[in-house]
């Protein structure tokens, strides 16, 4: 009995090391964007808008919602530079000028990607003169 209780001890043990391990990385990981913008007037997404972003590392395609239309594309991933060499193709439908105008701002950022860093469970890609802030999903 007290070796079952043993071994037992030791596999939650190992189980829980395993866990404080593993850290996220950006690809095959699905980010949710919080804020985006120029860091001195970051704006909030739109309460009613769920606006993602899943760097898919099998085929280095980027996917997601910009809260409105679907996206995707090519990026290209050296260390922590991100960028995205192709322009990113969408679906086109309309969501009313708020959502559009949010959306349109996203992908332009993301299209202007140049770095990245995740810390505290937070993705924030720099674009030049704005940056996107993702929570994972």
């Amino acid at each position: 009995m007290k070796i079952k209780l043993f071994a037992l001890l030791l596999l939650a043990i190992a189980l829980s090391l395993l866990g404080c391990g593993r850290s996220v990385g950006l690809e095959d990981t699905t980010w949710v964007l919080e804020s985006y913008g120029a860091q001195v007037d970051m704006k909030a997404v739109l309460a009613d808008t769920e606006v993602t972003a899943t760097f898919k590392s099998a085929d280095g395609q980027v996917t997601g919602s910009g809260g409105c239309n679907g996206f995707g594309g090519s990026y290209e991933l050296t260390g922590n530079t991100l960028s995205i060499p192709e322009p990113l193709i969408s679906t086109m439908m309309s969501c009313g000028e708020e959502k559009d105008r949010q959306e349109q701002q996203f992908f332009m950022a993301l299209q202007s990607a140049e770095s990245y860093q995740i810390e505290n469970g937070k993705l924030t890609i720099d674009c030049g003169s704005s940056i996107l802030i993702f929570k994972r999903e």
